[in-house]
């Protein structure tokens, strides 16, 4: 897998909920492809919302990376799985995720993630550091047109896949 960060932090693990066990790579390595489909679409879900709640203005940077490493853990995951399936929503999910993250690499740019060939998400390392949470908050909510065709494409997967087959 490519495009990680290294974190595997309570916030990632509270994005996946009931499936945070699938926040670590042994546990993805003996999960089915449907299971991770799924398991990923609604932590990306989940994760915009939470990131909706998250006050990015009063937040310490410790706390604003965490949150936007394990969003773009979540949203690698995401890109993973989907790009690994057969399901045809799964691969339409890659592609749109792909695609939707080339159409706002600029503003994602704006705020230190970047995406590389292959449309995976990478934060910088001086981002959090230089960047005002305002400046997250502003692309990392979910109003933001960005979040809102995130979630669309998340939940369409989630709805066409079945966990258990």
């Amino acid at each position: 897998m490519s495009g990680f960060s290294v974190a595997n932090n309570i916030t990632l693990r509270s994005y996946y909920a009931t499936y945070r066990a699938f926040t670590t790579k042994s546990t993805r390595s003996s999960a089915t492809t449907n299971q991770l489909n799924y398991a990923d679409a609604q932590a990306l879900r989940r994760a915009v919302r939470k990131l909706d709640d998250f006050d990015f203005e009063t937040a310490d940077k410790d706390d604003i990376s965490s949150h936007v490493r394990a969003f773009i853990d979540t949203y690698n995951y995401t890109m993973d799985s989907a790009k690994s399936s057969t399901n045809s929503y799964a691969t339409s999910t890659y592609k749109n995720l792909k695609n939707l993250a080339s159409k706002y690499s600029k503003d994602l740019e704006n705020i230190g993630i970047k995406e590389n060939s292959s449309g995976y998400l990478t934060l910088s390392s001086s981002a959090v550091e230089n960047i005002s949470g305002s400046r997250f908050k502003s692309l990392l909510n979910k109003d933001s047109k960005f979040m809102k065709q995130l979630t669309t494409y998340a939940k369409r997967m989630a709805n066409n896949i079945d966990y258990y087959a």
